[in-house]
């Protein structure tokens, strides 16, 4: 991500190049008050500033500082327009709350970047829909949990490990696992169902008759150890 960290810049006033006798007046009042046009060659500047140090300044490059010494506070009554032609950065050292009664829009023409040292949490009390012309990736380090009453894939569904399920696992079109597939209630498709190892369920419903994996069969011969007795019963892949 691009750096956009910033600082104050520095009055002109602090700077070597104080301002000159006869172009900068003065108005203090008799609690501390301050208004300063300074008129110095090259060093043009206004500066209005309240006895505890809150200020406004404008530079003589056209830059404006507004700081203040304390809690800040700007109501607006009717609508208001910002324009920033430039960056905009903003730093918040301690929390930051945004409260919109309406409806809330935005619109950004390039890329959007979020980094998140901590947790992400959402409330939705309504309806979630994100629409993607691209590709959708989700990369965790963890598990993915899913809580659903019932969870709709319009789009073929490709797994590279196990699919397991408490209930019953249907399909209309393929079911394609790059292990196995196992269900304890059933597994059920009218389409063409692979897996690589097996597919494990008390009702295997395949209604193409096309259920493909790779199955262990059993070789019956047996071998007789040293003390005369058969040893195990030696297993060899079949299909």
């Amino acid at each position: 991500m691009t750096d956009y960290s910033w600082t104050e810049p520095e009055s002109a006033a602090n700077t070597d190049y104080q301002p000159l006798y006869g172009y900068n007046e003065v108005k203090l009042t008799d609690s501390g008050h301050t208004m300063e046009f300074d008129d110095t060659p090259t060093r043009e500047r206004i500066r209005l500033q309240h006895r505890t140090g809150t200020f406004i300044e404008m530079h003589p490059n056209g830059d404006e500082v507004h700081k203040v010494y304390g809690d800040g506070y700007e109501i607006v009554i009717k609508n208001k327009n910002v324009l920033i032609k430039g960056a905009c950065n903003i730093t918040i050292e301690g929390d930051s709350i945004l409260h919109v009664k309406g409806d809330s829009y935005s619109q950004v023409d390039g890329s959007v970047y979020q980094e998140v040292k901590g947790d992400v949490q959402q409330l939705i009390s309504g309806d979630c829909e994100q629409t993607v012309d691209g590709d959708f990736d989700i990369n965790a380090s963890g598990d993915v949990n899913i809580n659903a009453d019932n969870m709709n894939i319009n789009a073929d569904l490709n797994v590279n490990g196990d699919i397991g399920s408490n209930q019953t696992i249907a399909a209309v079109g393929n079911i394609t696992a790059g292990l196995s597939v196992s269900a304890v209630k059933s597994v059920e498709t009218t389409g063409y169902m692979l897996a690589a190892v097996s597919v494990t369920s008390p009702i295997i419903s395949d209604i193409v008759g096309s259920l493909g994996s790779v199955r262990l069969g059993i070789n019956t011969h047996t071998h007789i150890d040293s003390r005369g007795g058969p040893t195990t019963t030696p297993t060899s892949p079949i299909i």
